[in-house]
């Protein structure tokens, strides 16, 4: 009996149709990293994993929340511990002392060291690094600062940020004259942009988190005031104080798209936002309180 010959032709297993490929591609694990990995199989898989309508799909599927990629260490060597296990990620050869972090959003980390001025964004999935110099405003004198790294993308899902340009803003108060200026670094330029600036007496900018509500990022002031930076309209405004009383204030956007604060008081956490009344008035409103439990020793 002769053994049966498998030509190429019968030896080619055919692609599963789109729509099954979708629904397989969708019950992967949260973390980017494994879309990521399946974008590399192939060009036609990359389409897939790349489109908008997937993405958003992804995002519902597992929840609706973007996933916790990992962990970042706040000062000494960038080092990340990712939660999913499937990557680690770490430039231990940097002196322990020389980094700081300033940021992490849309999958990408920002670093500076005070040494040598230099700002370091890392892409937490591809492990990209990319060096920046302080601007030049900012490289000599006595300054407070902070920034903010973003995907320079417009869309909204932010589920493939790695493959997109991003954009640091960056914000520095000088200690004298109390005037606080911003500009903003994009990958596709290679070069800071134009600076802008404002005068706010007695107030300088903290190197606290950043909140960023559409296309405005808010920033700290050490007076408790917020100042917005509109990358729009590349433009810098004071935003009314936070509410006083307060040991710790931490800004944030709120889920429905608003600017927010945490708000530390003995051993409450209160929660703010701005909203805007009926008569278009925008005053910060008391959301609610987090009252933590104080648990003594027995005897």
């Amino acid at each position: 009996m002769e053994a049966r010959r498998s030509s190429p032709a019968a030896a080619a297993v055919p692609l599963p149709p789109d729509d099954l490929l979708r629904e397989i591609l969708l019950r992967l694990p949260p973390e980017p990293l494994h879309l990521f990995r399946a974008s590399f199989v192939s060009k036609h898989w990359r389409g897939l994993v790349h489109d908008a309508r997937f993405l958003r799909r992804f995002r519902d599927f597992h929840g609706g929340t973007p996933p916790v990629l990992g962990f970042l260490n706040q000062k000494g060597p960038p080092f990340f511990v990712p939660t999913s296990g499937g990557f680690a990620l770490s430039t231990a050869s940097m002196s322990p002392d020389d980094w700081w972090a300033y940021d992490c959003r849309h999958g990408r980390a920002l670093f500076w060291s005070c040494r040598t001025r230099t700002l370091l964004v890392w892409d937490l999935v591809t492990g990209d690094e990319r060096y920046l110099p302080f601007p030049a405003q900012a490289s000599h004198g006595c300054f407070e600062y902070n920034a903010a790294v973003l995907c320079a993308a417009g869309h909204t899902d932010h589920g493939d940020c790695h493959s997109c340009p991003f954009l640091v803003a960056f914000v520095f108060s000088h200690q004298s004259n109390f005037i606080t200026s911003a500009c903003v670094f994009s990958s596709e330029t290679g070069f800071w942009g134009e600076i802008t600036s404002i005068v706010i007496p007695y107030a300088l900018v903290q190197a606290k988190p950043t909140a960023l509500v559409g296309n405005t990022i808010y920033f700290l002031l050490d007076n408790d005031s917020i100042i917005e930076f509109d990358l729009d309209k590349h433009r810098l405004d004071l935003v009314e104080e936070v509410p006083y009383g307060y040991d710790q204030i931490i800004i944030m956007p709120t889920e429905d798209g608003c600017l927010g604060l945490a708000a530390v008081e003995r051993f409450n956490l209160n929660l703010w936002s701005k909203v805007v009344s009926l008569d278009g008035v925008v005053t910060w409103t008391h959301q609610g309180s987090l009252i933590s439990k104080r648990f003594f020793p027995t005897k």
